[in-house]
């Protein structure tokens, strides 16, 4: 009993370490998938991808999440259109202490 005490213990303090950022994303089109999100010096980079020669003209939001051990000093946005790499700078909109949400616009 006390050892499944400690396991949840040390479980719940790791979980609690971690902190969560949040990029609400906009594209002006569609076809966008998400591809994941990396770390590039003290940036958090979350990329996504389109591919092929049509895309629907339509406005497209996604929201996607990255736990992190430390908040970045800077979140972009990174779409990948056929080869055509585009960077937009992701805006600080709430910090909920150990969750901040971001907000980028391809518009």
């Amino acid at each position: 009993m006390l050892i499944i005490a400690g396991l949840m213990t040390a479980w719940t303090y790791n979980e609690a370490e971690k902190k969560v950022v949040v990029l609400k994303a906009t594209f002006r089109m569609g076809g966008v998938t998400y591809e994941g999100y990396e770390m590039q010096g003290d940036t958090l980079v979350f990329k996504f991808k389109r591919t092929g020669d049509f895309f629907t003209q339509a406005i497209v939001e996604k929201e996607v999440k990255a736990e992190v051990d430390e908040f970045p000093a800077k979140v972009v946005m990174e779409v990948d259109t056929n080869g055509n790499v585009k960077r937009y700078n992701a805006e600080l909109v709430s910090d909920d202490g150990n969750e901040k949400i971001y907000k980028a616009s391809e518009l």
